[in-house]
């Protein structure tokens, strides 16, 4: 996630974060297309033994909602933050961007008026 405020983001590790979502994104569009890993990229790869699917959780938002094209209400949670500029109003997820109202009230970021409620 980056974090963004009036100074703006930490670019260091915002162009990190956006390499490894394109890499990403390439490898991606190669699985669909049906490009498959090479031999010497297996070779190169680490390798996981004994290995299991599990789950993590990731940074999300929840909240009252509306407006939302998917989502219902009143309480929601969002798929992963990848940006969060609490004092400029907003929020990208990764589906989508979120005008942010007032923070609940266990939260304590500065934030600017909300142009909706």
């Amino acid at each position: 996630m980056i974090l963004i405020t009036k100074a703006g983001a930490d670019m260091g590790a915002a162009d990190a974060e956006i390499a490894r979502l394109a890499a990403l994104l390439d490898d991606l569009k190669r699985l669909a297309s049906g490009g498959l890993p090479t031999d010497a990229e297996l070779r190169d790869a680490p390798f996981l033994d004994g290995w299991t699917l599990s789950q993590r959780p990731v940074p999300c938002l929840t909240g009252r909602v509306s407006g939302h094209p998917v989502l219902g209400g009143p309480t929601v949670r969002t798929s992963d933050v990848w940006a969060l500029a609490p004092g400029l109003g907003f929020a990208r997820t990764l589906s989508r961007l979120y005008a942010l109202g007032r923070p609940h009230a266990s939260v304590a970021v500065p934030f600017r008026k909300p142009a909706r409620h």
